[in-house]
């Protein structure tokens, strides 16, 4: 068997074989793969093939080789290597200030050999001004690759112990979502245009009200509408990740899905992984958020924190309007390109509304971070952060794993 040659390009392919797969249902990576017997064979068909395996974070390593049998056919050979499918982490984290977060995730990929995704986190939060909460996630994502569809399922719940102008009050949130995603293919565009539609529901519960000298949010339900269309043309490598992303969506709530707000809430979103050389990267993304008549009567938005702006304090300004930024410089050790050095800088502010922007009202932070890639686990990252508020002259570090963006 030998690997792929100039003179099969141009050929049919009579038969594909699948190995290395000891989880993976073989009719899923021939799914991912899009080749078929009678396809005739080019360098670009085979390359697009072996990027889509890739990309699907399932398998270390996949190769394509050929095999001439005395008849005259010809095999095509998907050897894959496959990952671990299952990780149990510990989450801790903590801030300067004495804000803890502590819990545990688990995650398990390809479920039944099918890249069937479920995540579960259970953690807690305890602030340094005595504010506490208990939190539980719970999703579940099934792609239907046939169809082509992609079905997830969030739940949601998180009960804390909040004090607000000296007013302590239990607050309980539970959220419940359901999406449906399909991919759309569109002449000139590289990868596909992906649609999504999905409810969410979600209700705010208070122990007793808040008095109405105090601006918090008010108990009520806001079940929505969702509405999204992406372009995700981000690809895998062994240790990074390369290419853009663009993503819209619109959400609204209406009274006939038992909604007590009409808000509407827009957010766009841009990530763009630019390959400097064969180790270094140049990161950046974009995130504009807005809304109109803001659910629970409170502001939507703060700035800060380790998803947003590094080294700033999540800051008690809030408004109906985002605008944020983070630049990042990869650079991977050469003799360890598994281990990657962040060099960061982050901007951005909130605003009563969108019409209130100003991209001269901003605030700066810079910082440095170390991000180590398990391979041999299915999508993760470890990350330690530091970021440095340049105007507050301190700084927050931030670990976990899961990168940014």
């Amino acid at each position: 068997m030998a690997g792929i040659g100039a003179e099969i390009i141009g050929l049919p392919v009579s038969q594909i074989l699948v190995t290395g797969n000891t989880k993976t249902q073989e009719k899923w990576v021939l799914e991912w793969a899009d080749i078929h017997p009678g396809d005739i064979i080019t360098l670009a068909k085979l390359n697009r093939a072996r990027q889509e395996l890739l990309d699907t974070d399932l398998f270390r390593a996949v190769n394509l080789q050929a095999e001439r049998y005395e008849n005259g056919e010809l095999a095509l050979h998907i050897i894959i290597d496959e990952r671990r499918y299952w990780l149990l982490l510990p989450r801790l984290s903590r801030n300067v200030d004495g804000d803890v977060k502590f819990g545990m995730r688990l995650r398990v990929y390809n479920m039944q050999g099918a890249d069937r995704t479920l995540d579960v986190l259970a953690q807690q939060e305890q602030q340094n001004d005595g504010d506490n909460s208990d939190e539980l996630n719970l999703k579940y994502k099934m792609p239907l690759y046939n169809s082509p569809y992609d079905l997830a399922w969030t739940i949601k719940q998180q009960v804390g112990n909040n004090e607000v102008e000296g007013f302590t009050n239990v607050e309980t949130v539970s959220q419940g979502t359901m999406a449906i995603s399909r991919d759309i293919d569109i002449e000139n565009l590289s990868y596909p245009l992906t649609v999504t539609g999905g409810v969410s529901f979600l209700e705010h519960d208070l122990k007793e009200p808040y008095p109405d000298s105090i601006v918090a949010r008010e108990a009520g339900t806001f079940n929505q509408l969702i509405l999204g269309l992406s372009f995700d043309d981000l690809h895998s490598e062994r240790y990074r990740r390369f290419g853009s992303y663009y993503s819209i969506a619109f959400g609204r709530g209406f009274d006939w899905l038992g909604s007590d707000y009409s808000s509407n809430i827009f957010e766009f979103e841009t990530i763009h992984m630019i390959r400097l050389n064969r180790y270094d990267n140049f990161n950046f993304r974009v995130v504009l958020q807005a809304t109109r008549d803001s659910p629970f009567d409170y502001p939507s938005f703060s700035i800060g924190g380790g998803s947003s702006i590094r080294g700033l304090e999540s800051v008690d300004d809030r408004g109906n309007a985002r605008l944020f930024g983070n630049f990042e410089y990869i650079f991977a050790y050469r003799r360890k390109p598994g281990l990657q050095h962040s060099l960061f800088v982050d901007v951005g502010n909130v605003y009563d509304e969108l019409h209130d922007l100003d991209l001269g009202d901003m605030h700066y932070t810079i910082g440095t971070g170390l991000r180590w890639k398990i391979e041999a686990f299915v999508n993760t990252d470890l990350f330690l952060d530091y970021g440095y508020d340049l105007e507050a002259n301190e700084g927050k570090l931030y670990g976990g794993t899961s990168l940014p963006f």
